[in-house]
C-alpha cells in the first residue's frame, strides 16, 4: 500500500511502499488454507505417480524378456528378486526382479548366465503379489510364456488393496487392468 506522508523538509510528500500488518495476515491465511486444501491432493498424485512408473518399468522388462527370447531363440526368464540379487522364492514383485537368459534351462539365475536388467526393490509399493505361486516368467524361444496366462497386482503403501493389475496372457502379451 503506498501512502503520502510529510517529508521532514516541509509538507512536500513523499512516498511510502511496503504492506500492512494486516495485509500480511490476511496473505498468510489464504495461503494457509490453501496448503491445507492442496496437501492431501498432492499426496495421493504422488502416490499415483509411483504406481504409473512401477507397471511402466513391469511391463517394459516383461517386453524386453519376451521380445529376447524371440531374438535370441533361447528361454528367458523374469524372476523376483531376492536380497541377494538372484530369484525369490516367494510371489511377490515388489522387492524388484531380474531378467536373465536361462542357458541351462533351470529357471535359476547361474553364475555365466547374461543378466538382461536388474530393478531393485520398488518404492511405494506396499505388495506386488504374483497370481501363480512364484513370481517367476519363463519366455519359451517362440516369445509364449510357459506357464499360462498370470497376472501380478498393484498395491502401493497406504492403500488397503489392489489397485492395478498387469496381466500376461500365455502369448506373452501384456495388458494393464485398473481396479476401482
Amino acid at each position: 500500500m503506498r501512502s503520502l506522508t510529510p517529508g521532514l523538509h516541509g509538507n512536500h510528500p513523499r512516498r511510502v511502499s511496503g504492506l500492512t500488518l494486516i495485509e500480511l495476515l490476511v496473505t498468510m491465511s489464504v495461503l494457509a488454507v490453501l496448503l491445507a486444501v492442496g496437501i492431501p491432493s498432492f499426496a495421493s498424485l504422488m502416490q499415483r505417480w509411483r504406481v504409473d512408473a512401477t507397471i511402466e518399468s513391469l511391463v517394459a522388462d516383461i517386453r524386453l524378456a519376451r521380445s529376447t527370447a524371440t531374438r535370441t531363440s533361447r528361454a528367458v526368464v523374469m524372476c523376483a528378486r531376492a536380497a541377494d540379487g538372484n530369484c525369490s522364492a516367494g510371489n511377490d514383485w515388489s522387492t524388484g526382479w531380474v531378467v536373465f537368459s536361462d542357458l541351462n534351462g533351470d529357471s535359476a539365475l547361474d553364475v555365466g548366465e547374461p543378466l538382461i536388467a536388474e530393478r531393485p526393490n520398488q518404492s511405494g509399493m506396499a505388495s506386488m503379489p504374483d497370481k501363480t505361486s512364484q513370481a517367476r516368467l519363463t519366455f519359451r524361444a517362440n516369445g509364449t510364456l510357459e506357464s499360462g496366462k498370470t497376472s501380478v497386482g498393484i498395491r502401493p503403501k497406504d492403500s488397503a488393496k489392489t489397485v492395478a493389475s498387469v496381466v500376461i496372457n500365455a502369448m506373452g502379451r501384456t495388458r494393464v487392468q485398473t481396479i476401482n
